[in-house]
């Protein structure tokens, strides 16, 4: 009778590991369908896989991460904050999850709280993508007017990575706010080129608003204009037209 009862609790286990190697497997298999999902930019297709991942292995950080990001992309900070944060308590040296925490603070304006945790991150020289947490806090500092600091990590960033084009732009914008506005065009000059191929155009607005500090009204003006050609629904278009009307005054 007791052999009879070892061998079916026995049994039972190989069962469970055998189900729960399954449902890993699984779970990794609608992971990897989101990622792909979330690299093509079909957001709600990526949320729908991530969610059936975290059914079948909620305890994975990698699919917590992801969860996190994919609700970040759907506007859904508070659900992406939450996913994130148990991404690093079930795996806290993921630097990869504390960064993109800290963006979704930054995202939700609370820089102190982003800073502590990016600064986490900065610190782990095993973590490959050391510019990412470097722009991430000094984006939180230029939020926060600190834009000697900030200018600091973004110069740390860009020696990363020379083209990293959002810390080439808030890198040129903290010379623009420190009122250095020839310093300020050059260096946006600069990200204006290798923004182009992201869709971004941040640093055209700023190179333009530049060019009219220093009183050159006519490189203002082809600046802006070319944003508006280029990005016809970009971010800056309505405050690039904004500010043609002014200059045409």
């Amino acid at each position: 009778m007791v052999r009879i009862l070892l061998l079916f609790l026995t049994f039972q286990t190989l069962a469970s590991c055998v189900s729960l190697s399954e449902n890993r497997q699984a779970a990794e298999l609608h992971l990897q369908i989101g990622m792909g999902y979330m690299s093509s930019g079909n957001y709600p297709q990526a949320l729908a896989e991530m969610i059936q991942a975290e059914k079948l292995d909620p305890s994975n950080p990698k699919i917590q991460n992801s969860l996190g990001m994919a609700y970040f992309f759907r506007d859904r900070l508070d659900l992406s904050e939450l996913h994130l944060r148990k991404a690093v308590t079930l795996k806290e040296t993921y630097s990869e999850a504390r960064n993109n925490l800290g963006q979704v603070l930054i995202e939700r304006g609370r820089y102190q709280e982003a800073l502590k945790e990016l600064q986490i991150t900065i610190q782990d020289l095993t973590y490959a993508n050391p510019e990412r947490p470097l722009t991430n806090s000094g984006i939180a500092k230029f939020k926060m007017g600190q834009f000697e600091a900030a200018k600091n990590d973004f110069s740390r960033a860009l020696e990363v990575q020379r083209e990293n084009c959002v810390a080439y732009t808030y890198y040129g914008r903290c010379f623009y706010e420190l009122k250095d506005y020839k310093r300020a065009a050059e260096i946006l000059d600069r990200a204006v080129g290798f923004c182009q191929r992201l869709q971004y155009d941040e640093p055209h607005y700023y190179s333009g608003l530049s060019y009219y500090q220093l009183g050159q009204g006519s490189k203002a003006e082809a600046r802006l204009e070319a944003l508006i050609k280029l990005y016809p629904d970009g971010k800056y278009v309505e405050k690039a037209k904004k500010a043609l009307d002014i200059m045409h005054k």
